[in-house]
């Protein structure tokens, strides 16, 4: 494998792996602030569905919105 190929290959695992975190620490954010809402307005479990639903689509419209960014690079 040569030194470029490596280089490409390892971007591709770094790309792949922080659309992960970002999912994932979306959806914890999500998941904190629903459970804050819950506590607040005594809304049990609903605040903390709503809170894992909008980190979800948070994380999806960041992950497409990477994708596009690599896309236009090439």
């Amino acid at each position: 494998m040569e030194k470029n190929d490596k280089r490409q290959l390892l971007a591709a695992f770094s790309l792949v792996g922080g659309m992960g975190l970002s999912m994932a620490a979306t959806v914890a954010a999500g998941v904190f602030l629903g459970r804050v809402v819950d506590n607040w307005l005594g809304l049990s479990p609903w605040g903390t569905v709503a809170g894992v639903i909008i980190g979800m689509a948070a994380g999806i419209w960041s992950t497409y919105k990477r994708i596009i960014e690599v896309e236009k690079l090439d």
